[in-house]
């Protein structure tokens, strides 16, 4: 290997590993957005690049671009109706650049949004797309980021949604994800119903007790809780939980919630399920693969 093929190595680990810290480091909304947007641009050196998300119709909308101005493509709608082969195939953009690439992002084996990165130098890409291990760096950087802009996107939610217990409870409801809400006094303040089907209780008799006890069957705080945890750091804590009283192995993010003063007040957990096995980031990183490259391949059929 190269002095410089050593160098873009470690600057390409470099930005995945930025990517991968991205969501306990950034929890504004519009920064993970504007970073997820950059380290595209970045990692494959690209003039410009512009992300798409799934709007409430699941239509792809623009929400961020970095090496033109966002004013040109603000009013560009994807429709749901576009077969995704056709937006990954095509431009999404008329940017009038030499060359493109669309890498979908997919999370749960769902399409969140799409990154475009566009050049002036004609098959810029063609090493990303068809080397394998370019093409798998690729899809580590499109799932760290996809899992970044998910919780980003959950948390912005629940703060537009915090004060209002029907929207609450319509919204988080539908989730399958176990949402709660716990002060600093490990008091469960709020839970969607995920929460309550998980431990077959009354969604009334959970608020207000103690979220150990609820989680782990325990009668004093967890050991590596990470309720605990973002109190202390007053910063997002995730951690993998395999405890017999869930009956599963939980992915587990908790989240800091401020009010207006920037004073704490609670934490917002989120655990998302492992299911049928006991998954390594490694199984985790190839799971996500083969769900991008069935979408690609797969959907020729519709």
């Amino acid at each position: 290997m190269s002095v410089s093929d050593e160098k873009r190595l470690y600057h390409r680990i470099k930005i995945l590993s930025d990517a991968f810290m991205l969501s306990s480091k950034a929890l504004d909304y519009k920064v993970v957005l504007r970073t997820a947007t950059r380290h595209f641009q970045v990692f494959t050196g690209a003039d410009a690049s512009v992300l798409f998300l799934n709007t409430r119709d699941e239509a792809l909308a623009p929400v961020c671009s970095s090496g033109t101005p966002f004013s040109r493509i603000k009013e560009v709608i994807l429709p749901r109706s576009i077969r995704l082969k056709d937006i990954i195939t095509r431009p999404v953009l008329d940017l009038r650049y030499t060359s493109f690439m669309n890498t979908p992002l997919i999370y749960n084996r769902k399409l969140i949004g799409l990154s475009a990165v566009f050049s002036i130098v004609p098959e810029k890409f063609h090493t990303l797309e068809h080397d394998k291990y370019e093409n798998l760096f690729l899809t580590m950087l499109a799932t760290y980021l996809a899992v970044s802009i998910e919780n980003a996107t959950l948390m912005n939610t629940i703060r537009s949604l915090e004060h209002s217990k029907s929207e609450w409870e319509s919204t988080f409801d539908a989730i399958d994800d176990l949402i709660s809400i716990h002060d600093k006094d490990f008091t469960i303040l709020r839970a969607n119903k995920a929460v309550a089907k998980k431990f077959k209780m009354d969604i009334r008799k959970i608020v207000g007790e103690k979220c150990y006890k609820i989680f782990h069957g325990a009668e004093e705080p967890w050991k590596a809780c990470p309720h605990r945890r973002t109190m202390e750091t007053k910063s997002p804590c995730t951690v993998r939980v395999e405890d017999p009283h869930l009956c599963g192995i939980f992915h587990v993010t908790t989240f800091p919630k401020f009010d207006e003063h920037g004073k704490f007040i609670s934490t917002v957990r989120v655990a998302k399920e492992i299911p049928n096995e006991k998954m390594v980031p490694e199984q985790l990183i190839q799971q996500e693969s083969e769900a991008m490259v069935e979408i690609k391949q797969n959907l020729h059929l519709h």
